[in-house]
């Protein structure tokens, strides 16, 4: 069958059309276009790094954005950045939020980002274990926030900052250690200190699941004191499987009325910045006068002495059903459990050497 003059006609109308779009949207992916004139938008900011940062707002237009990221130096065509948006469907999609934006991008790399949400926060992984100072160190470090206003915020948290999570059921009187979780997270360019630890709150109360909670319920104590035994179990286990074990010591030597004896505590004691978490610890150490001492305090240390992972709050609420009273290292990573005290001392005997 042959093609009638008109079909013809539309066919090659509509394929110049598709070509004419293609080269405009295959123009806006270059790098060097020419330089146009551009209303003035918020000034943007340059981070450590040398991105370029730039606000979407809600109710902007692919117009007035493209028009901000050209006067920010982003992209130099406003008019394509806004062409494309219109080719592709997206604009009347763009993601409000605070974006990052490093030299080289195209400008559809710069158009996708924006379209997904993609706000190029800095992102930052706490891993379980951590103090405060150690967590204030790694969000200055990544640039995040400033010392002096992270440890304002964690010295004196605004009930603004506390309302609505779990650590505004914390006793009287104590820090935030703990209840910030040992996590992942991505931080906005413009967050302050103050939504950092917020965010790091509110991602333990999203963490504790209903069945954790259960299990926590269970166990007869109030999660302040879960978190303080967890956060125990993460300074001092190394081997996932011991985890229940060592928080079968705690509960059992809490049950007897012992004094709890973990290292972990008085290194958290004695910690500073030159050494959070001292390594070989001294008679003078272990007789330091501190209510964080479980050498010379009897009981639980009023709060947690690091940020315990999730792992470690389920076997704080739920310790094996073992009668361990004492444990020590093997030097391996895992450690001797023991139910009297002449077994414990034969095993510091077999793993330390007679006479430590």
């Amino acid at each position: 069958m042959t093609s009638s003059p008109l079909r013809l006609g539309v066919t090659v109308a509509m394929c110049a059309v598709v070509f004419a779009a293609v080269a405009t949207a295959a123009v806006s992916l270059s790098r060097t276009p020419g330089r146009q004139e551009v209303e003035p938008g918020p000034r943007a900011s340059v981070t450590a790094t040398d991105n370029t940062a730039v606000s979407v707002v809600a109710g902007d237009t692919a117009a007035s954005i493209g028009r901000r990221l050209a006067a920010n130096d982003v992209i130099d065509s406003y008019y394509r950045f806004e062409l494309l948006a219109l080719l592709l469907g997206w604009e009347s999609h763009l993601e409000p939020g605070a974006y990052s934006f490093e030299p080289g991008l195209t400008t559809y790399e710069i158009l996708r980002r924006i379209h997904f949400g993609e706000t190029s926060p800095w992102r930052v992984v706490f891993p379980e274990g951590l103090r405060l100072e150690q967590v204030t160190d790694r969000l200055v470090e990544s640039n995040v926030v400033d010392a002096a206003s992270f440890r304002a915020v964690l010295e004196d948290p605004s009930p603004e900052v506390v309302e609505g999570t779990l650590a505004a059921r914390r006793p009287s009187g104590t820090s935030l250690e703990g209840y910030l979780f040992p996590s992942a997270y991505t931080f906005p360019l413009d967050g302050t200190a103050e939504d950092a630890v917020r965010q790091m709150l509110q991602r333990l109360d999203e963490s504790i699941t209903p069945r954790v909670w259960h299990q926590i319920n269970e166990s007869g104590r109030p999660l302040h004191e879960i978190l303080t035994i967890a956060s125990i179990i993460e300074r001092e286990v190394v081997d996932d499987a011991e985890r229940v074990l060592v928080s079968a010591v705690i509960w059992n030597r809490l049950a007897a009325g012992m004094p709890l004896q973990m290292d972990s505590t008085v290194q958290y004691a004695v910690g500073h910045a030159d050494e959070w978490w001292k390594g070989e610890l001294s008679l003078g150490d272990l007789e330091k006068e501190s209510p964080f001492n479980t050498y010379v305090v009897p009981g639980l240390p009023p709060s947690p002495i690091a940020a315990p992972g999730l792992a470690s709050i389920e076997a704080a609420a739920n310790p094996a059903a073992v009668p361990y009273l004492y444990f020590v290292a093997r030097g391996d990573g895992t450690h001797a459990f023991a139910v009297t005290y002449e077994e414990h001392q034969a095993n510091v005997d077999r793993y330390r050497g007679a006479g430590q």
